[in-house]
Parts: structure tokens; sequence; C-alpha cells
């Protein structure tokens, strides 16, 4: 459960890292509106939405207010590359 929140938090700091290159600073973000959260687990696991956690908790901790947003924790079979955990993200940025 700890590699899938901490997979899910270095996830969450890319998207962090992408929103700072579009627009030149985290100042520019007006808001996290949704996360889509995609977890590759093992049969019979279903807390996806723990490790959903990680990512939720880092970007409130690193936007405050504007890092609250709706979230679904989608549990998969498998995602490219084998990866732990894949997000979507949409936010609302400065034009």
């Amino acid at each position: 459960m700890d590699q899938g929140r901490q997979a899910a938090q270095i996830c969450a700091l890319r998207l962090l890292s992408a929103l700072q290159a579009a627009v030149g600073d985290l100042d520019g973000v007006l808001r996290i509106a949704k996360l889509t959260v995609y977890v590759n687990g093992a049969p019979g696991f279903t807390d996806h939405s723990a490790v959903a956690d990680g990512a939720s908790q880092l970007l409130s901790r690193a936007l405050g207010d504007c890092g609250r947003h709706a979230r679904s924790a989608v549990g998969v079979a498998g995602l490219p590359g084998n990866a732990p955990v894949e997000i979507d993200m949409v936010a609302q940025i400065v034009t």
C-alpha cells in the first residue's frame, strides 16, 4: 500500500512539474478540477482510493485550497510499461 501511495505522489509531482512548465509557475494554477487515478493492482486488490490519497494529499499540501479536487480511483489489470499508477488531471490555469 505504501509503495502505491508513493507512486501516486511521484505522479502528482510530475503533474505539478508539467503545470509549472506550461504556466511559468504554480501561482498560475487556479484549481485542480479533477483527478482520475488508475491503479495497476493485483487480482483481489480493492483499496484503490487509499493509493490515490497519496496524490490528493500531495496536491492539497502543494497548492492549498487550489489543490482540492474531485477524484476517481480506478483499478486496472495493467498500465503501459507496467507502471503501478497513472493519473489524468484536469486543471484550470490563468490564461
